[in-house]
């Protein structure tokens, strides 16, 4: 067992920094919001208006039914968060007041940190996967139905 240990660690040191490395995950959590879709935003929309156009809410007050939290942090591996949140608040149904203080643009929160990795915030997240396969007939082809 000795012997193994001294032909490892001479290797792993050859190596250099990098073999001996962590890997830090980026970290998303929360609704992402573009300016796009907050600019669209008027007073007097409807609560279901405003989940067509932006999603639901993150947070939902059960003591303030009014007030909508849409709320998007993201820390890069090794980097400092971020965070995004925008406040709605709602009288009667309709959307009352638009609360943009701490709105800042996905696309300027969102960088990759990791190097050679595909962008998977642009890709869609269900819903848009194109046709369906073809589905074999019940009666034809295939295996004999018992």
């Amino acid at each position: 067992m000795r012997n193994l240990l001294i032909l490892i660690l001479p290797a792993l040191f050859a190596l250099g920094p990098t073999a001996c490395s962590i890997y830090k995950v980026d970290i998303q959590q929360g609704n992402t919001l573009e300016v796009q879709q907050v600019n669209e935003l008027e007073p007097g929309m409807s609560r279901e208006q405003v989940v067509y156009l932006l999603g639901t809410p993150l947070l939902r007050d059960p003591f303030h039914p009014g007030r909508w939290d849409y709320v998007y942090n993201f820390k890069p591996g090794g980097g400092e968060p971020e965070s995004q949140h925008l406040t709605l608040y709602f009288e009667n149904g309709s959307l009352a007041k638009i609360d943009r203080s701490a709105f800042v643009d996905f696309n300027k929160i969102y960088a990759p940190t990791g190097s050679g990795r595909a962008d998977t915030a642009s890709q869609s997240t269900g819903g848009d996967r194109g046709p369906a396969p073809p589905q074999p007939s019940p009666g034809g082809g295939g295996l004999p139905m018992p």
